[in-house]
């Protein structure tokens, strides 16, 4: 059966194989994407503003000042339990990822403070300290959408920005 209305066409684009000397394009460096790998002082500052905005802005202004002050990745901060959190001596002992060592940090007042009402105010309980709407734990896809909002929405103009490596940063240069 041969239908007179198609033509057999020679494909117009060729689809590589596994064996095929051709690869994919490659990705980007970093330095080509954007000129530096930190937030500012002020910067975060406005991040944290735009954060208190939000309906959640109490947890999510946590979230950043939390993160930026440890260098923590996203898979870090969303599995931070609340038995991490020393209240009465001001430390958080943060148990780090991709072969990195466990440490104990000093948590700053303002840290600490939030901290304290994130636990009260938290509906329903739960042994994780950073939870959605529903009670679960956040996901460290969820934490990197909600910067990235709120990079927006405090036009930081900082495209593809990774709040682990800015706090990384940040922090050597202190140092």
């Amino acid at each position: 059966m041969t239908d007179p209305h198609l033509t057999l066409m020679a494909p117009t684009t060729v689809i590589g194989t596994v064996g095929d000397r051709r690869s994919p394009p490659r990705r980007k460096r970093n330095a080509e994407v954007r000129a530096r790998e930190y937030l500012t002082d002020g910067e975060i500052a406005r991040l944290i503003a735009a954060a208190s905005g939000n309906r959640h802005g109490h947890r999510d202004v946590t979230m950043v000042l939390v993160t930026y002050r440890h260098g923590l990745r996203a898979a870090e901060l969303v599995t931070l339990r609340w038995d991490a959190i020393d209240f009465a001596h001001g430390r958080l002992h943060v148990r780090r990822l991709k072969g990195g060592s466990e440490s104990v940090h000093p948590l700053s007042g303002r840290e600490l403070r939030a901290l304290r009402r994130l636990k009260r105010e938290q509906k329903p309980d739960s042994p994780f300290i950073f939870t959605s709407e529903r009670g679960a734990p956040f996901t460290p896809a969820g934490f990197r959408k909600m910067v990235a909002r709120l990079g927006v929405a405090a036009d930081l103009g900082f495209p593809g920005s990774s709040p682990h490596a800015e706090a990384r940063l940040r922090l050597q240069a202190r140092q």
